[in-house]
């Protein structure tokens, strides 16, 4: 493992106003670099490795960032930040709680199966474990807070006689698990398109946890 020696910028945490510019050269980086650590293996992929591949030079890459795990954590939570954006998005003009559970799922169902975005699911999957300690936690919260979006959409519908007989816990975990895993086994071109699966997906979904007549299309 590389050294830590991380500038302020390159936290894990991000504020909105800083989530909400314009794509920068930063992203680019980002983005190509998460592509090359799927593709190559995070541990045997240098700092040097990527900085030539993407075609700038070593200080540069230094520049945004100055350890391999300080990148791995930008990338992981930079696929948060896409997401919660889309969250944010979707979920603005909801008019009950089954509208809120269904966009939750196909929005992440949609994120994450993106050609350019899956690159960020896949590695929060796989290189969890690589990240430093700090970053390890930080991160795992920002999942917590995904997984009680759903806990509360559940809690609230069974407060109110809408929802099957099932143990909320269970639930919420199964619930992100199916979408958690898409970028795994879903590849696109496939059979379905993303639209189609991530439809699939939450159809599936809100089958299992609410009664006939109550799901809502």
């Amino acid at each position: 493992m590389e050294e830590d020696r991380r500038k302020p910028e390159t936290r894990a945490g991000s504020s909105p106003a800083r989530r909400r510019r314009r794509p920068s050269r930063r992203d680019e980086i980002l983005r190509r670099a998460a592509h090359l650590f799927l593709e190559r293996g995070f541990e045997i992929t240098s700092l040097a490795d990527i900085a030539e591949a993407i075609g700038i030079s070593k200080a540069g890459l230094y520049y945004h960032f100055e350890s391999k795990q300080g990148l791995l954590a930008a990338i992981i939570n930079f696929g948060h930040e896409i997401l919660e954006l889309e969250f944010e998005k979707q979920l603005a003009d909801c008019h009950s709680d089954e509208d809120a559970l269904r966009r939750l799922i196909s929005t992440y169902a949609l994120v994450i199966t993106r050609e350019d975005d899956a690159a960020f699911a896949n590695l929060a999957i796989e290189e969890m474990k690589s990240l430093l300690p700090a970053d390890r936690e930080q991160i795992a919260e920002r999942k917590r807070a995904f997984l009680n979006r759903i806990r509360e959409r559940l809690q609230r519908l069974a407060a109110a006689g809408r929802l099957r007989d099932v143990d909320i816990t269970a639930a919420t975990h199964t619930l992100a698990g199916m979408v958690l895993w898409l970028p795994k086994w879903y590849h696109q071109p496939g059979r379905l398109s993303a639209k189609q699966m991530a439809k699939q997906i939450t159809d599936l979904a809100m089958h299992a946890v609410l009664p006939d007549g109550v799901r809502e299309s």
